[in-house]
């Protein structure tokens, strides 16, 4: 669920303005955050690397935090969007940094 609301907040900036007329901040932030959510799996269960684990669900909370604010001036539906993902990024740093704890 929260892939798709992810993917309609970008969605309907594309279809209000189009990607290539945003932000270079709104571009980098969206790549970051991508990236980041993309690579919790490998740091949690193929490198077992928790301490890297909870930092990257942190970047991951911070930026879809801050994609908020990027889309705002493009539409305000698209940002309401991901607060369910702000949400849900943030207990998920709060689980990575208590699984961290248990297993040091």
């Amino acid at each position: 669920m929260l892939y798709a609301l992810i993917a309609l907040s970008l969605a309907i900036v594309e279809y209000k303005i189009g990607l290539k007329n945003t932000s270079l901040t709104f571009i980098t932030f969206w790549i970051i955050n991508y990236l980041t959510n993309q690579a919790f799996g490998f740091f949690e269960f193929k490198a077992k690397r928790l301490d890297l684990a909870v930092l990257d669900t942190a970047i991951v909370a911070l930026t879809s935090l801050l994609l908020i604010f990027v889309t705002l001036p493009y539409s305000v539906v698209g940002a309401v969007l991901l607060i369910p993902y702000v949400l849900w990024s943030t207990f998920a740093t709060y689980l990575a940094w208590n699984i961290y704890l248990l297993n040091r």
